[in-house]
């Protein structure tokens, strides 16, 4: 099983949102006497040092499938594979009467998106037994 991770760039700009959310409450908590706000600066910095020391996953490839948090897809049901703007799109066979598309934005992944291509397109050739995928 590989896991891919939130890119740096990304991580920082969310630990830098909860360090402000931190700094506004303990501002307050300061001039205002609440011991509560207090607390939730405590708490914002202690979330903001977690999602820097381990980012949260984005996508998990493993032999059976692809694993996002919204998704579980096995690699036979991908009916294509393809890069467009910035994004990894794998569509899936249809679901009713629309066709489910898997939307991966490579910008979270970072340097190791390239990575993350040619990894998915390996998976799926050898789940499809022959090299269907470029």
């Amino acid at each position: 099983m590989t896991t891919y991770r939130l890119d740096r760039a990304p991580a920082l700009a969310a630990a830098g949102g909860a360090i402000v959310v931190a700094a506004v409450a303990a501002f307050v908590g300061f001039l205002t006497s609440w011991a509560w706000l207090g607390v939730v600066a405590v708490l914002a910095l202690v979330g903001a040092a977690l999602f820097l020391w381990r980012p949260p996953v984005v996508v998990r490839l493993d032999e059976h499938g692809i694993r996002t948090r919204r998704a579980r897809e096995l690699w036979t049901d991908v009916e294509d594979a393809s890069v467009t703007s910035g994004e990894l799109r794998l569509t899936l066979g249809p679901e009713g009467d629309t066709q489910r598309v898997l939307r991966l934005p490579l910008n979270s992944i970072g340097a190791r998106a390239p990575e993350l291509v040619r990894e998915t397109y390996d998976r799926l050739n050898t789940a499809n037994g022959y090299r269907r995928f470029p």
